[in-house]
């Protein structure tokens, strides 16, 4: 069977645009299954929500019914409001560890995440009371988290990483993208202090191997230039709102459809399929 030939193909213009919004309305509330934003929507509440998005992207990598198991028994510790459980500062959760972080790890991200929500009222207050661009804000609001955390460990330091590190910071980023982003039956549109033309979208492998065969960015390692780079390519597309694709094509991979190699009978059904590198 002849496999589709690789080829190079245009990254950007009305066609590309045209067909990533409608993979992005392909890919909406359906697909949420398998995704960490699913635990957030589980609560009534906005300050609910802000606190469990929080928890539920900091700990979104690894093996997914693994990830999705601790998270499970971690909001169940927290009961029915994790936002008020927090502000207790001794919340009763889950006391195992998750991979990178052991149990004492976890319930310092849970007594620091507290420390923040009794001293703003809300994670969005919080952030908003830094200064400067998005990512400085950013910045200081992961080294707010960390000092509320006490001493911060390996383990912490890994749940809480800042942008200066020069890493993609994609659990960062995937958690601004929901509350930031309008409510679409995915995202949660919970905050207001950003605009989503101020988001740089979450980079996992999914999305960097779709992102490169497209011709979105040529960078090969993805971090967090290659993360602005790829924004950069999408706010072309999307200027106030480039974000709005990350579900999509993350989701195209998660669910297999696109393997990050030609696969003919992938391949010839793919929307996306005059833009890639792969298969035409």
């Amino acid at each position: 069977m002849t496999k589709p030939r690789l080829h190079h193909a245009p990254a950007s213009g009305d066609g590309l645009k045209t067909r990533l919004d409608h993979l992005a309305l392909r890919f909406g509330e359906g697909h949420l299954g398998s995704d960490p934003v699913r635990f957030a929507r589980r609560y009534d509440a906005p300050s609910d929500r802000e606190a469990a998005a929080l928890l539920s992207a900091l700990f979104a990598y690894g093996n997914v019914a693994s990830m999705g198991a601790f998270l499970d028994g971690l909001l169940a510790g927290l009961g029915p409001s994790p936002a008020r459980a927090l502000k207790r500062r001794h919340p009763r959760a889950a006391t195992a560890g998750y991979r990178f972080q052991t149990a004492s790890d976890v319930e310092a991200v849970l007594e620091g995440v507290g420390g923040a929500l009794l001293a703003h009222g809300s994670l969005e207050a919080a952030f908003a009371a830094e200064a400067g661009s998005p990512d400085e804000r950013l910045e200081a609001f992961a080294l707010r988290l960390r000092r509320e955390c006490g001493r911060p460990t390996r383990g912490v330091s890994h749940l809480l990483p800042l942008p200066s590190g020069g890493s993609a910071c994609k659990r960062w980023r995937l958690f601004l993208r929901w509350v930031v982003r309008p409510d679409d039956g995915v995202d949660l549109g919970l905050w207001s202090c950003l605009s989503p033309a101020d988001l740089v979208i979450p980079v996992d492998t999914h999305v960097a191997r779709i992102a490169r065969a497209l011709g979105l960015v040529e960078r090969a390692t993805p971090d967090g230039s290659f993360a602005r780079e790829l924004t950069a390519s999408l706010a072309r597309l999307c200027p106030e709102d480039p974000t709005r694709y990350d579900f999509a094509l993350a989701h195209l991979g998660i669910e297999r459809d696109c393997r990050g190699r030609p696969v003919e009978a992938l391949c010839l059904r793919c929307s996306l399929r005059s833009h890639c590198r792969l298969g035409g």
